[in-house]
């Protein structure tokens, strides 16, 4: 049989008041209660064909009127340049 994927992490290269911590396991925005935009993060790798990931918010703010977003892309995150929000994308 195949070798299993490896684990689904995220990637480094993320928006400016984003962080990624925890060997890649999670990500935050260390300011949020100060900071709207700019928190974009990407998985480590492309998904695999039928492979189903899952998306768990540990803590929330309630001084913004918003939601996050959740997409796939094709690119390589470590090339990309990130944008303020992926709102329009």
């Amino acid at each position: 049989p195949p070798a299993p994927p490896p684990r689904l992490l995220f990637h480094p290269n993320c928006g400016q008041k984003a962080a990624v911590v925890n060997e890649g396991r999670t990500a935050l925005r260390p300011h949020a209660t100060d900071d709207f935009n700019h928190g974009v993060v990407l998985s480590s790798r492309a998904l695999r064909d039928n492979e189903v990931f899952q998306v768990r918010i540990d803590k929330m703010v309630d001084k913004w009127a918003g939601s996050i977003e959740i997409g796939v892309t094709t690119h390589n995150p470590a090339y990309l340049q990130l944008p303020s929000t992926m709102t329009n994308l």
